[in-house]
Parts: structure tokens; sequence; C-alpha cells
């Protein structure tokens, strides 16, 4: 994503699309847990996360690049860790979390719902902004941020809230919708296979989420035994 120019300021588009995210999920998940004794805490918790997020992605930046910052420091205004820095930041919000969680003594399954509230939103209104800057294709990041609304607002709207397992099967609708898409993209680079590096990543998050949520629903039934 390019640098924005404001008159005689330079904006990082790529963290303007981040931001916007960050915004969308805080705003839908403060309404969503609104009646919840717990909703400061994982408002906090989840509103941290993503600012050290932030913070890890555009300083990683200087782990990769520490001869151009020492050169220049202003850079690390302008520049961010891309790729590689995002995987770096959502390991460290990953490892924030999951400390949070045992400290205040959070169950762990009880985030799959509220995150998936989050990143739903936050993923529709970030490909609804590239939509907006003419970001290409159009109409892939139109149908992604279109997906995400739909399954976001069933989510919203079930009969069982923000039930973990019911997070976990709209978050493997979510992954499996992508893919799906990916291969409606000529130009897509192919990594594995006929798979791209995107359409694998969220093969792992749908593999992951359905073998996670059958174990559990088979402890809920009694475990493995007959």
């Amino acid at each position: 994503m390019h640098n924005i120019h404001i008159g005689s300021w330079v904006l990082n588009g790529q963290l303007i699309l981040y931001l916007s995210f960050g915004a969308a999920g805080w705003l839908m998940l403060r309404y969503r847990l609104r009646n919840m004794t717990e909703c400061r805490t994982m408002l906090s918790v989840v509103t941290n996360a993503f600012w050290l997020w932030i913070i890890i992605w555009k300083a990683s930046f200087l782990i990769f690049n520490p001869v151009e910052v020492i050169q220049r420091p202003a850079a690390l205004l302008y520049f961010d860790g891309g790729e590689r820095g995002g995987w770096i930041a959502s390991l460290v919000a990953a490892v924030y979390i999951w400390i949070r969680t045992v400290k205040l003594n959070i169950p762990l399954p009880s985030w799959t719902g509220i995150l998936t509230v989050f990143l739903l939103s936050g993923w529709s209104a970030y490909r609804m902004m590239l939509v907006v800057v003419g970001a290409e294709p159009a109409w892939f990041h139109g149908t992604s941020a279109l997906l995400s609304a739909a399954l976001l607002i069933l989510l919203l709207f079930s009969s069982r809230g923000l039930d973990s397992l019911k997070g976990a099967d709209y978050a493997v609708w979510f992954s499996v919708g992508h893919v799906i898409l990916w291969f409606l993209v000529p130009d897509r680079p192919i990594w594995v296979l006929s798979f791209s590096k995107q359409q694998l990543f969220f093969l792992l998050i749908a593999t992951g989420l359905t073998g996670w949520g059958w174990l559990k629903e088979m402890k809920l039934r009694g475990g493995f035994h007959g």
C-alpha cells in the first residue's frame, strides 16, 4: 500500500488500513459486549493487544533494516516490517492475550467468539477501505468484505451468542470461503500445488479450528468412550 499524501503530510497507507481494522473491530466488540460484566476487561485486553501489534509491526522495520534506520531514523515513521513484521506482531499479540488470560483467570476458549467478532468486523472494514482506495482486484476485496459482514451478522444474531464453538464455526466458514475466493483470482502466486500462500494459511486455520471444535464437542459429550 502506497503512502498517502495530505498536503505536506505523508501517511503510511497500510497503517491507515490497519487503524481502520482496529477501529471497526473495537466498535463492534464494544457494542456486542455492552451488557457483559467482563466488558471493560475484555475490551482492555483486545485493545492493548491491537496496539501492541501495531507497535511491533512498525518497529520491526528496525530488525530487518537496521542500517537504514541508523542512517535515517525518520524511516521508522514512513516504513514498517511488512508481512514478516506482521507475523512477528501477531505472535507477540497472541502471547500477550494468553498471558493476560492466565493472569485474569479467564477461560481461554471464551476468547474464540470475542476475537471472531473483532476480526470479522475489522476484516470487513479493511477490505471495504481497499475498494475505496481503488486496490485491485476490487471484486475480490468487495466480496471478501461482504462475506465477512454476512458471517458477522449471523454470529451476532445467533441464539448461542458468543459461544466459543459457534464462533469457531463462523471462523471456519470465513476461512473456507476465502480459500474458494482465491481460486477465482487468475494471477494469484502459487506456493504449493495449486494453492497460494494465503489459501494455505486459511486452510490451516480451518483445519485447526475444525479439529479443536470436534475435540471440544467430544469432551462435552463425555469423552471418547461410547
